[in-house]
C-alpha cells in the first residue's frame, strides 16, 4: 500500500507542476468560499481516472487514505456533488492548457501522427441489448482525435466531437493549433486525411513533411488533383509510413489502461472525463518511462501557493 500511496504523491506533484505551468489560479474567482483549491479538485479528477472510480467511490477511498490527504492539504473531504459541479463549470480551455503544459516536460517531438478513435458513452452489454430489442450495432460514442508523439508515446493534442464527422473536419483546426506550439519534422496520417488543404497546412503552417497515404496512390501524377498532394507523389517511403501504426498502439494502450468508455451523462462532463483521462495517461507514461529527473525537479521547485 505504501508503494501505491507514493505513486499517487508523484502524480500530485505532476498535477501541481502542470497547474503552475498553465497559470491556473488557486480559486476560480474572488467570491469563492476558498474551502478547496482548483488544483486539489483537478488532482481528484485525475486521480479518479487512475483508480477508475465513481465520485462516491473516490471519496470513500480518500477517507481511509490519511497520508495522501495530508500530502494534498485536505483537512476535510468535499462532498461528491462538489466535484460533479466543479466538472460541470470547469472551462475546457483550462484543461487544454494543462495538456499543452506537457511541452515543457517532454522533449520536442520530431515525428507526430494524427488519428481518431471512439470512446464509448455507455457500458451496456450487447447481448442484453439484443435480448430487450435495443439496437446495439451503432452505440453512442465520443469521437476523439489525437495528435501524438510516436517516439515518446505522448498525447500532444486532443480534439473531441459528439457527432459523427469526417476526419478532416477535426484535423484542420488541430493541425493549426499544433503549429502554434510544436515544430515537428514529419506528420503521419492514414487515407482518411488525404485532403489537399491538410497537405497545404503541413507545408505552409506546420513546416513539416506530410507522410499521408493517398487514396489513389496507383493513379499517375498528371491525373491527380491538388498541387500540394502532387508534391509528395514522386517519393513516398512506404516503410517509413508504417511508423504511423504506432498511434494505433497508443490508442490500444490508452483504452486498456484507462478504459474505453465513460459513464457521465452530460456532454460537458463526458469531455472533461476524457481530457482528464488523457492527462492521466501522459503522467502515467512519464512515470513508467523513467522520467525520474523531471520528477526530482518538480519536487524540488514545488511550493505551496
Amino acid at each position: 500500500m505504501k508503494i501505491i500511496i507514493n505513486k499517487f504523491k508523484k502524480i500530485a506533484d505532476f498535477v501541481h507542476e502542470l497547474c503552475q505551468l498553465a497559470g491556473i489560479m488557486l480559486y476560480s474567482n474572488k467570491y469563492s468560499k476558498k474551502t478547496f483549491t482548483q488544483i486539489q479538485h483537478l488532482f481528484l479528477l485525475v486521480y479518479k481516472q487512475f483508480r477508475k472510480f465513481t465520485f462516491e467511490e473516490l471519496l470513500n477511498d480518500l477517507e481511509d487514505n490519511i497520508s495522501l490527504r495530508a500530502y494534498l492539504g485536505l483537512n476535510k473531504l468535499p462532498h461528491y456533488t462538489t466535484l460533479i459541479k466543479f466538472a460541470k463549470r470547469l472551462p475546457m480551455i483550462l484543461l487544454d492548457k494543462l495538456l499543452l503544459a506537457f511541452k515543457n516536460l517532454v522533449p520536442k517531438p520530431k515525428k507526430v501522427a494524427i488519428d481518431a478513435t471512439g470512446i464509448s458513452l455507455d457500458n451496456a452489454s450487447p447481448h442484453y441489448c439484443k435480448r430487450i430489442g435495443i439496437s446495439h450495432k451503432k452505440r453512442p460514442f465520443m469521437k476523439t482525435t489525437f495528435i501524438v508523439d510516436i517516439e515518446q508515446y505522448i498525447i500532444l493534442l486532443c480534439k473531441q466531437r459528439k457527432k459523427t464527422r469526417h476526419d478532416t473536419v477535426d484535423a484542420k483546426p488541430a493541425i493549426t493549433k499544433l503549429a502554434k506550439h510544436y515544430k515537428p519534422e514529419i506528420l503521419y496520417a492514414d487515407r482518411g486525411y488525404d485532403d489537399n488543404k491538410i497537405f497545404k497546412q503541413c507545408f505552409e503552417e506546420l513546416k513539416a513533411y506530410p507522410l499521408i497515404l493517398q487514396k489513389n496512390i496507383d493513379v499517375p501524377k498528371h491525373r491527380k488533383s491538388g498541387a500540394y498532394r502532387k508534391m509528395t507523389c514522386d517519393v513516398f517511403d512506404y516503410g517509413e509510413y508504417l511508423q504511423r501504426n504506432k498511434i494505433e498502439t497508443l490508442n490500444s494502450m490508452f483504452k486498456k489502461r484507462f478504459g474505453s468508455n465513460v459513464k457521465d451523462k452530460l456532454v460537458k462532463t463526458q469531455k472533461v472525463s476524457i481530457l482528464c483521462r488523457v492527462i492521466a495517461y501522459n503522467i502515467d507514461r512519464l512515470l513508467r518511462s523513467g522520467h525520474q529527473i523531471i520528477l526530482i525537479i518538480i519536487k524540488t521547485i514545488r511550493i505551496s501557493y
